[in-house]
């Protein structure tokens, strides 16, 4: 398993020192940092479907994950629910404008459709995100307490999709996860040491009972190609390349691609 092959030193991660982390660990960094960087500069949706979707794989088999890699996982469900709330205020925010002005010329009309459906899309990657960390409890709670842990430091964050209908049948499994822990913290009284706290996870993880859990199909996605990927591929990786390598290349030769743009169709998430 990779969660077993343990990673040493590594120099070429930059937003903090790796000493020693698994190769899962090490692999749910990457993606997730990848999805970060494309929420910020290239807004493609298509890449966060399949970053999450490699995610969802292999969330049933993740297993001591670090506290690190833990918070990664939980940061990326909260900068999502960032998004996600100033997008709402956007939408209702325009809404406001269109009465107050009695009427809704068509740029308005069209800004209001492109919010809706950037909320559609991103409440799509908030519910595979939500159903990467249910999985993960539901196969292997007793052997990620960190996860545990951040979901109890961070569980106001869920609160606010408890009557959504796209969430509520999920977020139900976590309430279910954290009021069991919750419970067994309270007995430790006032200000717990983390110590104390991560060994009464553990401990709780033992006595919880799965069957406590509702049931959702396995996560299991597969890449659908089309007939000729090569005509998307070759132009997509080259227009990389282009814009990313530092390598010169004169833009007056270049035909497979516009070098105006990085030839991806980009949906703000």
């Amino acid at each position: 398993s990779v969660h077993e092959i343990t990673v040493k030193n590594i120099q070429w991660y930059k937003e903090r020192q790796l000493s020693d982390v698994s190769l899962g660990g090490l692999l749910i960094l990457v993606v997730i940092r990848t999805i970060q960087y494309n929420m910020t500069r290239m807004r493609d949706k298509y890449l966060h479907t399949n970053c999450l979707a490699a995610l969802a794989n292999m969330s049933s088999q993740f297993t001591g994950l670090s506290s690190f890699v833990a918070q990664k996982i939980i940061n990326l469900f909260s900068q999502l629910c960032k998004r996600h709330f100033k997008l709402v205020n956007q939408i209702r925010q325009s809404a406001m404008t269109s009465q107050a002005n009695e009427q809704t010329d068509e740029q308005t009309d069209s800004d209001q459709q492109d919010y809706l459906q950037d909320l559609s899309v991103l409440e799509e990657v908030l519910r595979m995100v939500l159903e990467i960390i249910n999985s993960c409890l539901s196969s292997c709670l007793q052997h990620n307490p960190h996860l545990i842990y951040s979901l109890l430091y961070q569980k106001s964050l869920f609160a606010p999709f408890r009557g959504h209908p796209t969430f509520q049948d999920i977020i139900q499994n976590l309430d279910t996860v954290l009021a069991f822990f919750s419970t067994r913290l309270e007995a430790l009284g006032p200000n717990p040491s983390p110590s104390d706290v991560l060994v009464t996870i553990k401990e709780g993880s033992m006595a919880f009972k799965k069957d406590k859990l509702k049931k959702f199909p396995e996560l299991k996605f597969k890449y659908v190609e089309e007939e000729s990927p090569e005509e998307f591929f070759v132009p997509y990786v080259w227009s990389l390349v282009y814009h990313s390598s530092n390598m010169y290349f004169n833009p007056n030769r270049i035909l497979l691609f516009s070098v105006n743009t990085n030839n991806v169709d980009v949906t703000q998430v």
